[in-house]
C-alpha cells in the first residue's frame, strides 16, 4: 500500500472524514503544516457540530423545520420582535422557565414553537416536540403495557419539550392524571413551550379536575413568558391575499385580450 493510500485509510479509520474531503484544497493552498491541520481540524469540527445539530433535529420529532427568518412580523402585529429574538438565546431554557403560546389557530404558535425548538437544538440542548393529543395516547399506551415510568423519565430529561395544540381535545380522566405527571416532573427541571387556543380559565374542561388544573396552572405559568396570539389566522390572510393575487392576475388577461 502507497502512503497516499495508507493515509486515507488512517484517515477514514479515525473517522476524519473533513480531513480527506479538504486535504487536496489545504495541500494546494501552500500552507505552512500546522497552519494546514489547524485548517483541517477546524473543517473537521464544523462537520461534527453540523452533524451533532442534524441529530437532535431529527431525534426533536419536528413536523416541519421552521426558523426564526421565516416569521413575517407584518402579519403577526401583536409579536414582539425584541421578545422573540431574547427567548432565541435560549436563556429561559437554562433558567428552566416555560414559554405559553395562546391564541387562535393559524396565529403562528406552533411556527414559534418550533422555531425556538429549533434554536435549541442549535446551541446543543435536547429537545422533543409532541402533539399534545398523540402524547396523551402515547402515554396511555405505555402506562396499560408497564413502560410508563421509562417515558416519562425520558420527557423529564429533556431541555426543552414542547407540546403543541393544547386544547383542541379534552382529555380522559387517566390521561389527565399521566399528563399532568409530564408537567409536574418538569416544574423546575426542564423547560416547557405550549402552544393551545384556550385561555387558563377553560384549561378545567381539559382535565376535568378543578383542583389538579388549578396546581397545574400554578407551577406551569410561574415565572412563565405568555404570549398572547390575537391577530387571526396568517393562513387565512395569506390564502385570501392569493385569491386576491389570482383575481387581479384574471382581470389583467382578460383586459390584454
Amino acid at each position: 500500500m502507497d502512503k497516499n493510500a495508507e493515509l486515507m485509510e488512517s484517515l477514514k479509520n479515525l473517522r476524519l472524514q473533513a480531513f480527506i474531503d479538504c486535504l487536496e484544497e489545504v495541500e494546494s493552498s501552500n500552507l505552512s503544516l500546522r497552519q494546514s491541520l489547524l485548517t483541517l481540524c477546524r473543517h473537521e469540527w464544523q462537520r461534527r457540530h453540523d452533524l451533532s445539530i442534524n441529530r437532535r433535529l431529527k431525534q426533536a420529532g419536528f413536523p416541519k423545520i421552521k426558523t426564526l427568518t421565516m416569521i413575517d412580523y407584518n402579519l403577526s402585529p401583536g409579536l414582539s420582535k425584541e421578545q422573540v429574538n431574547n427567548l432565541s438565546t435560549c436563556k429561559f431554557i437554562q433558567d428552566k422557565k416555560n414559554v405559553i403560546l395562546v391564541g387562535d389557530s393559524g396565529g403562528g404558535k406552533t411556527h414559534l414553537a418550533i422555531s425556538l425548538g429549533v434554536e435549541a437544538c442549535k446551541q446543543g440542548m435536547t429537545v422533543g416536540f409532541y402533539d399534545v393529543n398523540k402524547l396523551s395516547n402515547l402515554l396511555l399506551k405505555e402506562h396499560k403495557y408497564g413502560d410508563i415510568e421509562r417515558i416519562i423519565t425520558k420527557l423529564k430529561k429533556l431541555d426543552l419539550l414542547i407540546l403543541d395544540e393544547l386544547g383542541y381535545v379534552p382529555f380522559s380522566k387517566n390521561s389527565a392524571e399521566l399528563l399532568f405527571r409530564v408537567f409536574s416532573e418538569r416544574y423546575e427541571v426542564g423547560s416547557l413551550i405550549i402552544t393551545t387556543n384556550l385561555h387558563f380559565s377553560k384549561w378545567t374542561n381539559l382535565f376535568q379536575d378543578k383542583t389538579m388544573t388549578t396546581a397545574l396552572l400554578d407551577r406551569v405559568t410561574h415565572n412563565a413568558t405568555i404570549i398572547k396570539y390575537d391577530w387571526g389566522s396568517i393562513r387565512l390572510t395569506e390564502t385570501l391575499g392569493d385569491n386576491k393575487q389570482e383575481e387581479i392576475e384574471e382581470a389583467q388577461e382578460e383586459i390584454s385580450f
